[in-house]
């Protein structure tokens, strides 16, 4: 009998186990974000990003500090300096997200850093530290040609898919805009707003963090070149968007218009087959609760401008500004107390 009852124990032990013990990747189902993601780099939000305060290793050359990571302008800055006293002759910045991403279009706003030797960069990354496989879709412009992006990825740690695209621009000169969207069977790549190449073998299929960092690299001279230790140096950043259901509207954010003086009026020029939808201030082609938190960060002067910087879709009872009263339309709206906006 006494036999039979531990016997019995066992086997209920062996059945419960899977209630009580899973996978790390699983009980981090609840942190992937599978809503539409707009960041716009005014301030450091703690709740959605991390300030990395480690060093990877490897090819970095540097220690990865919080104080490297610092806003100014509406803009997210990554600083690369030389550290004294450390174990690293150099210390940088990398931003990274705290949730997870999977399948979507992915898109950055920045201007990179010049000089041989250094990477600037956009990418997902995922891996050991996480208990996941290495998983990573990349968007690098080396330093010693910022006429050029290389494109890459990594499915459980192979790559070797690495591709150059000429860009027809110098990227550390000016704000361009860089996206790839990530699928089941392929990653296509964008920059301002055109596709410029698609990578169809070993794609990535685990869900990751959106990163950015700045670093020098050593024992790679034959990729980046030589690193001369020049510093201070700096890459930008202005936006981050993630879109779950592909590029919005089927057409990536617009190609950046040059740098423009201030002008008497405050409605700008239409583009050329843009499409206007009052109130859809970060870009996703609807207008609803993601809109109205926009407005109220906006408001509050957390954030300085809008991620579609456009009076014709932010100014929405037409007064020439933007105030309390265009919160509170939005809220009506949505609220379905007026049709339309």
């Amino acid at each position: 009998m006494q036999k039979k009852i531990i016997l019995f124990l066992m086997a209920s032990l062996l059945f419960a186990l899977p209630m009580f013990i899973s996978p790390f990747p699983k009980a981090e189902a609840a942190n992937i974000t599978t809503t539409p993601f707009v960041a716009v780099f005014s301030d450091f939000d703690s709740s959605l990003w991390e300030k990395a305060d480690w060093s990877n290793g490897s090819v970095f050359n540097c220690v990865w500090k919080p104080s490297q990571v610092t806003f100014s302008n509406g803009k997210m800055v990554l600083n690369l300096d030389k550290e004294y006293g450390g174990t690293y002759p150099y210390k940088s910045g990398e931003y990274r997200t705290k949730s997870f991403f999977g399948y979507g279009y992915y898109e950055v706003r920045m201007k990179a850093a010049k000089n041989t030797g250094i990477v600037s960069s956009f990418f997902t990354y995922t891996g050991p530290s996480d208990n996941n496989p290495w998983d990573e879709i990349d968007i690098e412009i080396l330093g010693k040609n910022t006429t050029q992006v290389q494109f890459n990825w990594y499915k459980d740690g192979n790559g070797g898919n690495e591709y150059y695209h000429n860009l027809g621009f110098d990227a550390s000169q000016d704000f361009h805009t860089y996206g790839f969207e990530w699928r089941q069977n392929y990653i296509d790549f964008y920059v301002d707003g055109k596709k410029v190449y698609r990578g169809t073998r070993n794609i990535p299929v685990t869900p990751s963090k959106i990163m950015m960092n700045l670093w020098p690299g050593i024992g790679v001279d034959g990729w980046l070149g030589a690193y001369d230790g020049k510093t201070p140096l700096k890459a930008e950043y202005e936006y981050v968007k993630y879109y779950p259901d592909g590029v919005p509207q089927g057409t990536p954010t617009p190609t950046p218009t040059p740098k423009h003086t201030a002008t008497p009026s405050n409605t700008p020029t239409p583009t050329k087959g843009s499409s206007i939808l009052k109130g859809d201030v970060n870009g996703d082609g609807k207008v609803n609760s993601t809109d109205y938190s926009i407005y109220k960060r906006y408001l509050l002067k957390i954030i300085d401008k809008f991620p579609v910087d456009d009076l014709r879709v932010t100014d929405l009872n037409n007064d020439g500004k933007i105030g309390s009263t265009d919160l509170t339309i939005l809220k009506r709206y949505l609220l379905q107390i007026i049709p339309n906006l």
